[in-house]
């Protein structure tokens, strides 16, 4: 069975298909172009759109629904919880938009928002009544700085799309780092998402490449962190309660031509700034494109690489309160950089592990992961 939805045919179109799979009806979604809030018709919103077209398509769906979509591919499975897969426009960065914040009739305040929505806004990768999880692009902020950051820029996207209700952070990525990132739709769901993570009950794992082989290939980085210079964080051997720990696995994999790389799984088990960066640092296995901890560097700015080569790339969040279902999300980095190695990637992150709800890298001690229900 396929449905399909011509928006704009000289544009693209929204294909809604079920695919067979082992867990059961699995629906993907392809997003040709942008839908337009005007293009839909009668329907009037292009989100109300695409939820009639998947709500038609999907009387039989399982409980467990995966999206994968053109662009990065992303992984996206929920426990106990139907949803409609948010469609965004396609290529790594959806389009600029421009609008008038309706929030505030000041004029400084409007030119402010206006310059918001004219920023490139984050890839949703997933939305419910609880959260939104975007993609963050590497380089962007998650605060406004000198141009507006990330949650400006979403509240900015979505009161252009007349999406009503703002969003609130519950955690942050460091700006040259890109990936998944959690933001609450709700008070409720900002606290109960806020003492999750100090609990250490939500689940992260990031994937980073380095140029060099490490002093060892996997293990557990713990130390307190002190200042040093230039912006710089330094790893101690003292440990105290206030001491980050990042557990890793490194492999080897191929970067840009064929280059020898080493990527790395990291799951930490804090979350201070620049944690990864100098695990990586300590290590002896720099991470690619940071100007910070990098020794060495490319021999010419030409050579050296456009991005730090540090992601997001999944997240298991349990069910934390009665309605609030548990949510996995693998995103894929690998089409947003050269240095990434997609194979390598795509073995230790399989589709299939986003429908898995129960043990993750069972066969791992240092990456295992159970996730604990609070609901």
């Amino acid at each position: 069975m396929v449905v399909r939805q011509h928006v704009r045919p000289h544009v693209g179109a929204l294909i809604v298909e079920p695919v067979d799979d082992d867990a059961g009806e699995v629906f993907q979604a392809f997003d040709g172009a942008a839908l337009r809030r005007h293009a839909c018709g009668d329907a009037g919103r292009a989100r109300g759109d695409v939820a009639s077209l998947c709500a038609a398509a999907s009387r039989s769906m399982t409980t467990t629904t995966t999206t994968t979509l053109t662009t990065t591919p992303v992984l996206v499975a929920v426990r106990r919880h139907r949803w409609v897969p948010r469609v965004r426009r396609r290529g790594r960065r959806p389009g600029r938009v421009t609008a008038m914040s309706s929030r505030d009739d000041d004029d400084d305040a409007a030119d402010k928002n206006d310059e918001a929505a004219s920023a490139l806004a984050p890839r949703v990768l997933f939305e419910n009544a609880h959260v939104v999880i975007i993609n963050k692009y590497p380089n962007t902020s998650f605060h406004s700085e000198f141009e507006p950051g990330v949650v400006a820029t979403l509240r900015a996207s979505r009161a252009l799309e007349g999406i009503d209700g703002d969003v609130f952070g519950v955690h942050r990525l460091d700006k040259q780092t890109s990936g998944i990132l959690i933001l609450a739709k709700s008070k409720d769901a900002a606290s109960a998402l806020s003492k999750a993570f100090e609990e250490r009950k939500i689940v992260k794992y990031y994937v980073g490449v380095s140029a060099k082989k490490p002093k060892k290939k996997m293990g557990t980085v713990e130390g307190d962190m002190t200042r040093s210079r230039n912006k710089a964080w330094m790893l101690t051997r003292a440990t105290t309660k206030a001491s980050t720990v990042t557990k890793f696995v490194s492999f080897g994999a191929q970067g840009a031509n064929g280059a020898p790389r080493r990527m790395f799984i990291f799951k930490p088990l804090t979350g201070k700034t620049h944690q990864l960066r100098v695990a990586a640092k300590s290590l002896g296995a720099a991470l690619l494109g940071d100007d910070i901890y990098s020794s060495g560097g490319a021999a010419s700015e030409l050579e050296a690489p456009r991005r730090l080569y540090l992601h997001a790339a999944a997240i298991r969040i349990p069910s934390l309160y009665d309605g609030f279902d548990a949510i996995q999300v693998i995103c894929d980095p690998s089409d947003d950089g050269d240095e990434w190695d997609a194979n390598a990637f795509r073995a230790h992150f399989p589709p299939s592990l986003a429908r898995e709800f129960g043990e993750w890298f069972s066969d791992s001690p240092l990456l295992r992961s159970v996730l604990v229900d609070d609901s």
